[in-house]
């Protein structure tokens, strides 16, 4: 866009200095400047109406880059029209006395100041690459599960619930008794309730199965545990959007429990459950899944429990 208005200000430029009165290199340098600068304000005035009919029937993150341009184009626009200030000032001064700098130095600030904005682009660049590259970005999926787009998960958390996103929890379960640790303070759900100590936001183009043994492994240590697969929901509150897979993880061997690197939690009764649900002290999540488990898993060894053996 910075190429295209140049070329138009150089085209104007050279019209007007064919029917313009013999001017030094000076003159013909700020008769361009001012033309340049102009055209960059003719382009903000118009900068709605440019976006709206080049970004139309195209992909969407071309309106991201075209306002990228503008963002660019008013940054030069600015530091071209202070520029000018000084060479009115430069103008009036050399009327009354000779001026301490000369013309060459006044042309040479101009390049200076559209080199101080390429310097500093480059670094914002840099910067911005580099906090891109430590992005997380999340898959934006249907209710079906099917995967539509991807967001960057700083921006979906001050979104809240505009975009849903699929999330592996597992159950940790070990003899009817289901294992709960306090959420960290840094997460959006619910953070310092009771909950599983696995939960984690599937990353865009990773296999759910490959987002379940990144998690385990880095709460326990190991990837060596039995997982099944037991229900799939969608959770949603004014803060988040969630297209839930629900696992569970069942130990009833008490030496391999113990060999978990478990930390800051402890194994909950159901009794001990029940008697401390609708207190706010579980999890969303959890309270919501409870019933599911106490009506499956829990149930099972219920039955176990009952059963005479022959």
């Amino acid at each position: 866009m910075l190429y295209d208005i140049s070329a138009i200000t150089f085209c104007i430029a050279l019209i007007m200095l064919l029917f313009q009165y013999p001017l030094d290199d000076f003159g013909k340098f700020v008769i361009v400047e001012v033309i340049f600068v102009m055209a960059l304000v003719v382009s903000r005035l118009l900068r709605t109406r440019v976006i709206t009919i080049l970004a139309r029937n195209r992909q969407a993150n071309v309106r991201n880059y075209l306002s990228e341009s503008f963002r660019v184009a008013f940054q030069i626009q600015y530091a071209l029209f202070f520029h000018l200030l000084l060479t009115l000032v430069y103008f009036t001064l050399s009327t009354v006395q000779p001026p301490k700098i000369g013309e060459r130095e006044i042309i040479l600030l101009a390049e200076v100041i559209i080199l101080a904005v390429i310097v500093m682009e480059v670094v914002r660049f840099h910067f911005l690459d580099k906090k891109l590259r430590a992005e997380e970005w999340l898959p934006v999926v249907t209710e079906s599960g099917e995967v539509t787009g991807k967001v960057a998960k700083s921006v979906t958390r001050e979104m809240k619930n505009k975009f849903m996103h699929p999330v592996v929890r597992i159950a940790l379960i070990s003899n009817g008794k289901i294992y709960l640790k306090k959420r960290d303070a840094s997460r959006l759900l619910n953070p310092g309730a009771l909950d599983y100590p696995f939960e984690k936001y599937m990353q865009y183009n990773h296999d759910i199965n490959e987002a379940i043994l990144n998690m385990v492994k880095k709460e326990i240590g190991t990837k060596d545990i039995p997982l099944r697969f037991l229900l799939k929901y969608i959770f949603e509150n004014k803060s988040t959007k969630r297209l839930i897979f629900l696992y569970v993880s069942i130990i009833d061997d008490e030496e391999k429990f113990n060999s978990l690197e478990l930390k800051d939690g402890k194994l909950w009764t159901e009794k001990q459950i029940e008697e401390n649900r609708n207190s706010n002290i579980f999890s969303e999540c959890f309270e919501l899944e409870f019933e599911y488990l106490k009506n499956t898993v829990l149930l099972n060894y219920k039955l176990k429990a009952t059963e005479t053996p022959c």
